[in-house]
């Protein structure tokens, strides 16, 4: 059955937000005269929360309205908003959006095809013009000399860091880097060598066990 609903994007740390989309959709519905069936209201703190959006809209059955106050509620980035959009008007489900002046009625209607394609135009431009900027960006820094990505000796985190003081221990009493790792249960020595160069390990332990025996 075709009904009319509203959706607000509600946000616990943002209750101005809220207040402006409610008091958008309700001066759209006493101007157009236009009475609601449901009113939608869930909770979207963060990013990963609005797959639910998602799923609560798969509620909306062919035929019915759905009223924003902005398009911005269905998402954070254009291409979420662009996904959500087409997803609703496939379903046949038309989408006003109060401050944008945007009346969407489904995926056939011409005009709508026109803003959806204005959409993706913006995407691809947002897309292009970041590449843009990211290069420019790393171009300004290699003619002003500034050396890019990690700086020189730095050492990473390694799989091998949870075992150094066993790594370490077994060295010491002269077993290859060949043995200990498959003694650690490793299946490549290779990766186990070259942790062992980088962070000169040998070196180390050889000193170790020198100034042991000068103690001894």
């Amino acid at each position: 059955m075709a009904k009319t609903v509203s959706f607000v994007r509600v946000n616990k740390y943002n209750a101005k937000y809220v207040e402006s989309q409610k008091n958008a959709i309700e001066k759209y519905l006493k101007k157009s005269n236009i009475e609601l069936d449901e009113q939608i209201e869930i909770e979207v703190n963060f990013p990963k929360e609005e797959e639910n959006i998602i799923n609560l809209l798969k509620s909306c059955t062919q035929s019915c309205t759905v009223i924003v106050s902005d398009l911005n509620v269905f998402g954070r980035t254009t291409e979420v908003i662009l996904e959500i959009l087409k997803y609703l008007l496939k379903k046949k489900v038309r989408v006003i959006s109060v401050n944008q002046n945007l009346d969407l009625i489904d995926d056939q209607d011409m005009l709508t095809q026109m803003i959806l394609g204005v959409i993706n135009m913006t995407i691809n431009l947002e897309k292009e013009l970041m590449s843009l900027r990211t290069k420019e960006a790393l171009n300004a820094k290699k003619v002003e000399g500034i050396h890019l990505g990690k700086p020189k000796g730095t050492i990473q985190k390694s799989k091998f860091d949870k075992q150094r003081d066993k790594i370490e221990e077994l060295l010491s009493v002269g077993l290859s880097v060949r043995k200990i790792a498959k003694l650690l249960g490793y299946n490549n020595h290779i990766g186990l060598n070259n942790y062992v160069k980088k962070r000169n390990i040998r070196v180390k332990v050889d000193d170790a066990s020198y100034e042991e025996d000068i103690a001894s």
